[in-house]
């Protein structure tokens, strides 16, 4: 590939039918090759080794992230959760590197394709198993000493949200004696990490009931209790302000409001709602994690709906950490998208 002038700038995969024509692997003169691909990946595992340590359950390459566009992998309970969401990723990077997947999760790989992007870039859905036996049921992850059974052919993205695992430690710090609730709480890890801390009493709001299910599962699996609510958690956030309920730590962790910036707009005004309610629940010293993963959604555009909210709702806040996702979803500082997790830690004065 050449700029207007006619240098060479790199080499990369094309696909007319995506919305992202030339997705750039390398660049000057070094063309893609499997063994330039193995060396990527390897560094994505050098990578999490240096700044993680020897943990088993995390996410293995990051996209574009780790240099490998369209490309996914994690490691779950031994299996491999492979998600190529580009053309290129699936029909060239997936076989150059099935060995060496195959080699740092050897219980199997499975391919889990499913993401809507994929219809962007005119591929079907597949879910199979692409080595190994499948498991028969729900794998365990593990994060310390946190249990979460994971359905590796269900569920929401690889089956596990490996982004927000030292949020959840900052949550289980802050949960000792609080009343603690958590809303959108998928399978649970917010909440199970805020019984974990010591947590008074926990509520969790999920809307799904087969996440909710898993929820009430993975409590168990922790010994831990929690109040599961399977409600709609915007309407319940304004149920539980005209009651007058008060909580001493309150999480928001919602699902992607903008997949584009077509839909920033309708984004932010969802943000601003969850927020306000969310800060009129919390007792004086009380504290607020509330995160956003929409990629449109810049951290910049974050604060300033926080801002807002606050601002309508009349709460002091102090804002005490701004937070992004685990050292396993690393940044890229030439891909934006990549800067895709915020997480605020506020306090109600």
């Amino acid at each position: 590939m050449e700029d207007s002038r006619g240098r060479t700038v790199g080499a990369g995969y094309v696909n007319p039918a995506s919305g992202i024509l030339v997705r750039l692997l390398t660049r000057g003169s070094a063309l893609p090759s499997p063994d330039w691909a193995k060396g990527q990946f390897q560094r994505a595992l050098q990578r999490r080794k240096a700044l993680m340590g020897d943990v088993e359950d995390l996410r293995l390459v990051h996209s574009e992230a780790d240099g490998l566009p369209g490309l996914v992998v994690e490691r779950i309970g031994g299996y491999a959760v492979v998600s190529p969401d580009t053309l290129g990723a699936e029909r060239v990077l997936l076989p150059w590197l099935l060995e060496e997947i195959e080699a740092a999760a050897p219980r199997g790989v499975i391919l889990r394709a499913v993401a809507p992007i994929r219809q962007r870039e005119g591929l079907a859905p597949r879910l199979e198993m692409l080595r190994g036996e499948a498991p028969e049921g729900p794998v365990i992850a593990r994060e310390g000493d946190i249990r979460y059974a994971v359905d590796l052919f269900g569920g929401q993205k690889t089956g596990h949200y490996f982004d927000q695992r030292e949020n959840r430690a900052l949550c289980r710090s802050l949960g000792e004696g609080r009343r603690v609730l958590d809303v959108f709480s998928y399978t649970g890890g917010f909440a199970i990490a805020a019984a974990l801390g010591g947590a008074g009493s926990v509520t969790a709001i999920e809307s799904s009931g087969e996440a909710a299910a898993a929820l009430s599962g993975n409590a168990a699996l922790n010994g831990v209790t929690v109040e599961v609510r399977e409600e709609n958690a915007f309407d319940l956030l304004r149920q539980l302000v005209r009651d007058g309920e008060r909580y001493d730590l309150v999480v928001l962790d919602p699902p992607p409001f903008a997949r584009g910036r077509d839909h920033l707009e309708a984004a932010l005004r969802a943000y601003k709602e969850i927020n306000l309610r969310a800060m009129r629940l919390l007792a004086p010293g009380g504290y607020l994690l509330t995160a956003s993963c929409s990629h449109a959604v810049s951290l910049g555009e974050f604060l300033a709906v926080i801002e807002d909210a606050a601002g309508d709702a009349g709460v002091p806040l102090t804002r005490l950490a701004v937070r992004g996702p685990a050292p396993d979803h690393p940044i890229r500082v030439e891909v934006p998208e990549s800067d895709y997790l915020h997480l605020l830690a506020l306090q109600r004065d």
